[in-house]
C-alpha cells in the first residue's frame, strides 16, 4: 500500500480523522455509560478499561493535534532549533499523557533491571544510538517516554512511511530530524546514515532492527531469509532465538558508523502483551514490564562489515537469552 501525497494527506486525510475523533469525543459520555454497563459480563472492567484508554488518547492526539497547528500559524522564530524545541514540546507532552494513561488503566509497572551504566550513559551529554526489541503493544510508547521524558533527550525515530496516515506522526516526523521508511525500496541505510550524521549531545537515534514487531511467523520468515541469502551462520543463530526476530543489520550499522562518537544503547524487554488479543485477556490483572539495557561504545564495533554483523547478531542473541531467562522466571513460555 502506497502513502498518499502530501496533499491528500493534509486535505482529506487529517480532516478526516479530525472528524472522527470529534465524534467519539462528543458521544464519550455515552460511550463510557454503555462500557460500564457491559463490564460485569466480560469481568475485570475490561470494556471501561479499554474505553478510557481509548477516548483518553483519542483527546491527547487531538490536542497535540491542535498544538501543531498553533505553531505553523505562529511560525514567528526564525531560529530553526526554536522551532524543534516547540515540536519536541508538544511531541513529550502527547508521549507522557499517552503513556500516563495506559499505565494507569492497565495497571502496569515497569521495572528496570540492571541497567546503571546505560542510564549513566543517557543522562550524560553524548549522542547515543539505540537499538531495541520490537515486540508487542506499546514498546515504542515505553520508548519515546523513556527519552523524551526520563532522560530528557531529543529521539530520531526511523519509521515505516505508512505511518504518515496519522496526522501527529506525519506532521512531527516532517517537522522533527526523524526518517519515513518504504521498506519496498530506496537508500534505506543512506538515509538513516545521514539522519545520524549531525547528531548533538542530547540526540538519541532510535531504531527497531527487526523492523516489526516480533512473531513466531516473522522469526520462521527471518531465518528462510538468511538461508536464500546465503548466511548459514547467522540464520542458525536466528533459528535459535525464541523470541526476537533477526535483525536486520543495515540501518543499525550505518547509524553507528554514522553518528558522531555514539554509544550503543541495546533495550530488551520481557511482558509486553503480543497481541490486541492477550492486552484484552490481560487487561484486569496487575502487569509488570521488565526492561534491561546494555551500554556498548561505538569502537567496539568491528570495522570490518561480515564481523560487524556477526557482532550485532551475537548482541541480540544476548537480548534473546535475557528476555527468554525473565520468562522462564516467569513460568511463561
Amino acid at each position: 500500500m502506497a502513502t498518499p501525497p502530501k496533499l491528500v494527506r493534509r486535505l482529506v486525510v487529517a480532516p478526516l480523522i479530525v472528524g472522527i475523533e470529534l465524534l467519539v469525543m462528543v458521544a464519550s459520555p455515552l460511550l463510557l455509560v454503555v462500557a460500564a454497563l457491559l463490564s460485569p459480563a466480560f469481568g475485570g472492567l475490561r470494556p471501561l478499561r479499554m474505553a478510557v484508554i481509548v477516548i483518553s488518547l483519542l483527546a491527547h492526539h487531538l490536542a497535540a493535534m491542535a498544538a501543531c497547528l498553533r505553531l505553523w500559524l505562529a511560525r514567528t522564530s526564525p531560529q530553526d532549533t526554536v522551532r524543534r524545541d516547540k515540536h519536541y514540546a508538544v511531541l513529550r507532552a502527547l508521549v507522557e499523557a499517552s503513556y500516563r494513561t495506559i499505565v494507569r488503566a492497565t495497571r502496569v509497572q515497569v521495572r528496570l533491571r540492571d541497567s546503571a551504566d546505560a542510564e549513566e550513559i543517557l543522562g550524560s551529554p553524548r549522542p547515543v544510538v539505540v537499538l531495541s526489541r520490537h515486540a508487542g503493544e506499546g514498546d515504542t510508547l515505553l520508548a519515546g517516554y523513556d527519552l523524551l521524558c526520563r532522560y530528557e533527550r531529543r529521539p530520531r525515530v526511523v519509521m515505516h512511511d505508512l505511518l504518515r496516515l496519522d496526522p501527529v506522526i506525519d506532521v512531527l516526523g516532517s517537522r522533527l530530524p526523524n526518517r519515513f521508511i518504504d521498506p519496498r525500496g530506496g537508500d534505506i541505510e543512506g538515509e538513516i546514515g545521514a539522519l545520524a550524521r549531525d547528531m548533538t549531545a542530547r540526540d538519541a537515534l532510535l531504531i527497531f532492527p527487526e523492523g516489526a514487531n516480533s512473531t513466531e511467523s516473522r522469526r520462521r520468515r527471518g531465518v528462510e531469509r538468511l538461508e536464500q541469502a546465503g548466511h548459514h551462520q547467522e540464520a542458525a543463530w536466528a533459528r535459535s532465538m525464541r523470541h526476537l526476530s533477526a535483525p536486520r543489520p543495515g540501518g543499525a550499522l550505518a547509524a553507528i558508523a554514522s553518528a558522531p562518537d555514539p554509544v550503543v544503547i541495546f533495550v530488551a524487554h520481557a511482558g509486553f502483551p503480543c497481541s490486541f488479543g492477550e492486552v484484552w485477556r490481560l487487561l484486569p490483572h496487575r502487569q509488570t514490564v521488565e526492561v534491561r539495557m546494555w551500554a556498548v561504545p561505538a569502537s567496539d564495533v568491528p570495522t570490518d562489515r561480515a564481523a560487524a554483523i556477526d557482532w550485532l547478531f551475537g548482541w541480540w542473541k544476548t537480548l534473546d537469552d535475557w528476555v527468554a531467562e525473565r520468562y522462564d522466571a516467569r513460568g511463561e513460555r
